[in-house]
């Protein structure tokens, strides 16, 4: 469920967004979010995912051989604290389909990479990223996130990566509407607004993606921290 730019010069002028997300696919019909939450698949002891974990919880990837295990890795060498995370924000945005497409902005692939920013930033067209499988997309899924390495130490960040990156840090209570009332104007915030199901946080994206999630969304130590 990432960035639903109202155009693509939105896409191209916001800082660094880079997708539309199943969001505007499959989550967002008619101003209504609807989701069909699956039974969270949680390990015993509370540790990070691991692959047969993942592998437990999504059925999509563990139908191609080694998917799982190249979440694992990925996940780790962006140092991102639990890979189950990273299964997550993917089925979120594309329902693990490497091909699916955004209609209405040509976003495509397990992160919706869309054309004039993700894509882009990866050096692929989406019809290349389309293409490909899901073992070879993950390539470029690390590609886009690379730069973030070391910073997405919550669920939130890794989120906030993929739909409005200068997110990425501020907490859940960092105002996407705010930014865009205030660099775009009233217009461009109120399509905004219309575009993503009345989301204005950080905080409430992350509480509209957590409800999808079949792995748990916080480590051990967030989870104590809220109690």
């Amino acid at each position: 469920m990432s960035q639903t730019p109202t155009t693509q010069e939105d896409e191209a002028q916001a800082p660094n967004v880079n997708t539309c997300g199943a969001y505007g696919v499959t989550g967002l019909t008619g101003g209504t979010l609807r989701f069909t939450p699956a039974d969270p698949v949680y390990p015993e002891n509370n540790e990070p995912a691991t692959a047969e974990i993942i592998k437990a919880a999504y059925p999509k990837v563990a139908a191609v051989e080694g998917w799982a295990e190249k979440i694992v890795a990925v996940a780790g060498r962006l140092e991102i604290p639990d890979p189950g995370w990273l299964a997550n924000v993917m089925w979120f945005e594309s329902l693990h389909d490497p091909s699916i497409t955004n209609e209405s902005f040509g976003c495509t692939g397990l992160i919706q990479f869309c054309p004039n920013s993700g894509a882009k930033k990866v050096g692929k067209t989406t019809d290349e990223l389309r293409a490909m499988g899901a073992i070879e997309q993950m390539d470029y899924v690390e590609a886009y996130l690379r730069p973030f390495r070391g910073r997405l130490n919550t669920s939130a960040d890794l989120y906030m990566s993929i739909f409005f990156p200068v997110a990425v840090g501020q907490g859940p209570s960092y105002n996407i509407y705010n930014w865009y009332l205030t660099n775009k104007g009233a217009e461009s915030a109120a399509r905004y607004l219309q575009a993503n199901g009345g989301i204005r946080t950080a905080g409430d994206y992350q509480s509209f993606a957590d409800r999808l999630a079949r792995l748990p969304t916080a480590l051990r130590t967030e989870a104590s921290a809220e109690v």
